[in-house]
Parts: structure tokens; C-alpha cells; sequence
């Protein structure tokens, strides 16, 4: 097993710091943090039932199948076919999307009517309706019918929700997504699925936009085709919430999303960030569903080299505060990793992962399934459920045990709300120092922030949360600043009371007083409702002695390969 040591000649090449990185990252965990190679989840607990999707198949011609009517393949005459015409017409699930009057991102299916049809499963108990099995093989479990009623088990009186958006030219009931579907409400989620039926938009294929001639002489249809589909999201969310029966038993202040290739870049476009519309990649923000707390993508779809997602270098998913997790593979070229990355790393407010599959390409990989839901699950139990154990859990994996060769590219945890008693540490860097700084004091980080007293510091968007000096858990920390004319131009910290005591009777450092109060991990490691903060050291770089401290495995890696070196875990903060 290769050491941090030895990986780091090979980490660091603009963003190709990410496969040797992540293979440093399996490499090392073993002998890092005890939580860091996790088991992989089992099925859920719960049996998963669904809503009507009955249909009459007698409706098709001869030679059709049921799967061109999911998807909203045309016919050979380009008439369009949709799943609404084999459903009962009195499905309470199929309504009508009024597209905005807007022809740089709707081209011309501008303020049209579109039906949608929604499937919703969600968790059961007892139940002993019949499956519905479907042309293709599967099945639809305990699907209602004839206008019967969910029938939700009776442990919970609600249940967090996600909205699940397939992939381009799939349906909620073709391929690897029903199983899916069903997977994530084993878990006690409500998972309300539309059925995009992209065909109807745009006959195109995600590999035809290799091809930049063709990228661009397709481009209107191809964005309408993507603009609709976020609000086609709203708009099934909207629908099953519409219907008191499941309305009453979906928790609409923990909402969530998993997507599949196109349905990755889905779920970021509800959650605001811009789509190009143009081939110059202009960019514009197509909704803002505040409901959404948190997401999910399997080898997201966010653009091209050439032509990414969400504008210019990305640039469009800047003002996107919800946490998502991508999940990649390093050998797709359909929806490349390094352009998922590249939005990936644009993201600074909220939480954030990137996790990669060695070796897969597009498509549902069989042998990484494993990883793929336990690393999903983890993610949107900690932050749609706000479970802080899960918060915790979600920001120490770093590799699934058994499976394909899963591993982090990209990581930060964002801490939740301070409490009573509680504060954040926020991270500044100088760029002139290349130095960084820490403070729990809200009124020295409005000073940084105003730029006029002490100038040319910026937040890096990291932090984590200790306890105020008041708190009765947690040992004091020892602020220390390097002495004029003597020591660095720098600041240290620590909660080590043998530590504090050394550098006290240093002289080439000056106690400024306690700085807060934070749990001391014990042999290195912290329980597991905590997570590590690391200590890192600049060795010395650029003559001055600085340190920074993280909760971000892929910031303390990239420091690695700038020649810092990891002093190991020094506080444990909560989630």
C-alpha cells in the first residue's frame, strides 16, 4: 500500500490531482481516521409500495412497445407517443407544464402545454396488494389501483421526500432506475419520479455532443429539452403534494433528489444554478426550488470540455448553496469527470463530495452498486434528514469496503447551525502571505471581511464549529501569535495542555489568551458522532511558519502535494 509520501510527485496537474489524489486518499485511510473505510449499506427495512401506473396496453399499434410510450419516443411518422396516453385518464398523477415565455431557453416549445406523468413509491408496512408487472420484466411493487389510497406504515408520521430524475431517454420504469427507485424508498424516503420523456424535445444522444458541429447545429432543441426538465421536477413534486392522502405523510421541510446522468445536472438546475443557452455558452437561471435541501448525482451529466452545463468555466453553478454529491466514473466519456469536477470544485457554500469509480463508465455499474447507495444514502441522511450522526459519518468515508474501487475526490463538510454555546471557526487565506488564518470571534471575521483594518484576507468557504468558552465540555484552546520582530508573522492554536504550556515558554511566540473550547481526540481519534480537524504545517514554505486546520480530506491531500505536511487530528467538532 503506497504511502501519502509517494503519491504526491504524481497529484499535481491542474485537476488531475484528482485520480492520484484519491488513490493516495484509499491508500493512506487505513491508517488514518478509524471511520474512514466504511460497510456498505444493506436494502432498507421497509417493504416499498407505489402509485398507479396501471396501463392499456391495447392502445398501441402493432409493433409498438410500451417502453418508446415512457420515454416519448415519436414514431416512425414523428407523431409523439407519451406514457399518458396508456395511463387511466383519470390518473390524479398526469398534469400539464406551461412552459415560460422564454425562446433563449425554451426555443419552440415556449409557452406550450406538456403533460407529465409522475410515479411515487414510497415505504409500506403489511401491505398485501399485488405487484403490476410491466412488459419489460419488472415489476411495479404493491402498485394502488382503482383510486386506492397510500398505505404508509405507522412508525413515522412523515417521511422525507426525493425527487428522482432518470436519465436522458429513460423513464422512471425502464432500465436500472425503478430498482433504484425502489432501493431509496426501502429507506423510508417518498420517492416522486416524472417521466421526462425527452424524446419529445430533442432526438439527440448525450455522445453526439462530442461533436461540437453537431453540439451546435442541434443547440435549441437540446436546451429546451434540458430547461424542462427541472421544472418538470417542480412540477411532480408539486403534483403528489396536491393529493391530501400522500401529502399528509411527506415531510416537506426534509425534500431531496437523486439523479442519473442528465437527472445529476436536473437536480443542480432546480437547485438555481445557470443552463447555457448558447453556443458563445451564455448562461441563465431557470428556477430556484428553495425545497430542496440537498442532492445527489450518478454519473452526473454537467456538459462537454467544449461545452460545459452551466456556462462559461462553469461559472453558473456559483450561486448553488445546496449540498450534492457527485458520483463519477473515471473511465465515462459521456459525462466526463473532469468536467463534473470543474463545477464540482466551483461549488463554496454548502456541502460538497465527489467521489469517483475506478474504471466505470456510463451507465449503472453492477459491481460498484454498494458503493454507489452507500455513499448516496450516507449523504442524504445527513443532509436531508439532518441527522448528525450521518453528518458525521458523511464527512469521514473516504472508500466503501468490497465493491468496485470507489474513492473522495472532493470534499467539505458544512457544519450545521451553531447552537447554544457553539461557534464557528471560520478559515481566511492572505494570498501575499500565502498564509491562512482561523477565528471563532464573529467580530474579528466582520473586520477580515471589511478588508480596511488589517487587509488582504479572504474566506475560503471552511469552516467548523467548537464551543464558546463558556461551554462546560471541551478543553481550552491556546491562541498564539509569532512575536514582533522575533517570531513568525503567523497565528497557532491549540488545545494540548502540554502543547499550550510548551509554546508558552517559547519566545518566539506570544499567548494572546484562550481562543475557545474544543473536544481533544483521544489516541488520535474522535467518537463517531464528531468529526476530525486536522492540523497541517507549511513546513516552513516561503520562510514563515504557518498552519491550517480542516475537516476536508481532499484540502489536506492538495496541501500534501504542495509540500505541508499533515500533523494529524488536534480537535473534534461537532457536525
Amino acid at each position: 500500500m503506497r504511502s501519502v509520501k509517494s503519491c504526491v510527485s504524481e497529484m499535481y496537474r491542474w485537476f488531475k490531482p484528482l485520480a492520484a489524489l484519491a488513490l493516495c486518499i484509499v491508500a493512506d485511510a487505513a491508517g488514518a481516521d478509524a471511520l474512514s473505510v466504511v460497510q456498505p449499506r444493506a436494502p432498507g427495512a421497509y417493504d416499498v409500495a407505489c402509485s398507479d401506473v396501471s396501463q392499456d396496453l391495447s392502445r398501441m399499434a402493432t409493433g409498438e412497445t410500451a417502453d418508446a410510450y415512457w420515454e416519448g419516443i415519436p414514431d416512425a411518422r414523428g407523431n409523439q407517443r407519451y406514457v399518458s396516453t396508456l395511463l387511466s385518464p383519470t390518473n390524479p398523477f398526469v398534469v400539464k407544464l406551461l412552459t415560460p415565455m422564454d425562446a433563449e431557453l425554451f426555443g419552440a416549445q415556449a409557452d406550450r402545454q406538456v403533460p407529465f406523468a409522475v410515479l411515487a413509491c414510497y415505504p409500506t408496512a403489511g401491505n398485501t396488494r399485488p405487484d403490476y408487472a410491466l412488459p419489460n420484466g419488472h415489476v411495479v411493487p404493491h402498485m394502488q389501483q382503482a383510486g386506492q389510497p397510500p398505505l404508509f406504515p405507522s412508525d413515522q408520521a412523515r417521511y422525507p421526500v426525493l425527487v428522482f430524475s432518470h436519465g436522458l431517454s429513460g423513464s422512471p420504469l425502464s432500465s436500472d432506475y425503478l430498482s433504484a427507485i425502489t432501493l431509496l424508498a426501502s429507506h423510508g424516503y417518498v420517492v416522486v419520479a416524472p417521466f421526462h420523456g425527452d424524446e419529445r424535445f430533442a432526438r439527440i444522444q448525450l455522445g453526439d455532443l462530442g461533436d461540437f458541429a453537431y453540439a451546435v447545429g442541434h443547440f435549441g432543441d437540446y436546451t429546451a429539452m434540458q430547461a424542462i426538465r427541472p421544472l418538470a421536477l417542480g412540477v411532480a413534486l408539486d403534483t403528489v403534494l396536491a393529493d391530501a392522502t400522500f401529502a399528509a405523510r411527506m415531510d416537506t421541510n426534509r425534500i431531496g433528489g437523486f439523479g442519473g446522468s442528465l437527472g445529476g445536472e436536473s437536480l443542480m438546475l432546480m437547485a438555481g444554478a445557470e443552463l447555457t443557452y448558447s453556443a458563445g455558452l451564455a448562461s441563465k437561471s431557470i428556477m430556484h426550488d428553495p425545497r430542496l435541501k440537498a442532492a445527489v448525482g450518478y454519473v452526473p451529466y454537467f456538459g462537454m470540455p467544449l461545452i460545459p452545463a452551466f456556462g462559461r468555466d462553469q461559472k453558473g453553478v456559483d450561486g448553488v448553496s445546496m449540498p450534492y454529491l457527485a458520483i463519477s466514473g473515471t473511465s465515462d466519456t459521456t459525462a466526463p469527470l473532469v468536467t463534473a469536477a470543474q463545477a464540482m470544485q466551483r461549488l463554496r457554500v454548502g456541502a460538497r463530495q465527489m467521489v469517483a469509480l475506478e474504471g466505470v463508465p456510463h451507465g449503472f455499474d453492477a459491481n460498484s452498486k454498494d458503493d454507489i447507495f452507500t455513499w448516496a444514502l450516507t449523504f442524504l441522511d445527513a443532509y436531508v434528514r439532518d441527522d448528525p450522526l450521518q453528518r458525521a459519518a458523511s464527512a469521514r468515508m473516504e472508500t466503501v469496503q468490497g465493491g468496485g474501487t470507489d474513492y473522495l475526490l472532493l470534499d467539505y463538510a458544512a457544519p450545521l447551525a451553531a447552537g447554544p454555546q457553539q461557534r464557528d471557526v471560520v478559515e481566511f487565506y492572505n494570498a501575499t502571505l500565502d498564509h491562512y488564518f482561523i477565528t471563532a470571534e464573529p467580530a474579528e471575521a466582520v473586520m477580515l471581511d471589511a478588508d480596511n483594518v488589517v487587509t488582504g484576507w479572504t474566506r475560503t468557504g471552511y469552516q467548523f464549529k467548537v464551543n464558546t468558552e463558556d461551554a462546560p465540555t471541551g478543553v481550552t484552546a491556546c491562541r498564539f501569535f509569532g512575536t514582533p520582530g522575533r517570531g513568525p508573522n503567523s497565528h497557532f492554536f491549540t488545545i494540548d495542555p502540554s502543547e499550550c504550556n510548551k509554546v508558552k515558554s517559547n519566545g518566539d511566540w506570544t499567548y494572546e489568551g484562550p481562543a475557545f473550547r474544543a473536544e481533544l481526540p483521544v489516541a488520535g481519534d474522535c467518537p463517531a458522532n464528531r468529526v476530525p480537524v486536522v492540523r497541517l504545517y507549511n513546513n516552513g514554505i516561503g520562510g514563515q511558519a504557518n498552519h491550517r486546520f480542516v475537516t476536508s480530506h481532499s484540502e489536506a491531500l492538495l496541501a500534501v502535494a504542495k509540500g505541508w505536511l499533515i500533523e494529524g487530528a488536534v480537535f473534534c467538532a461537532a457536525p
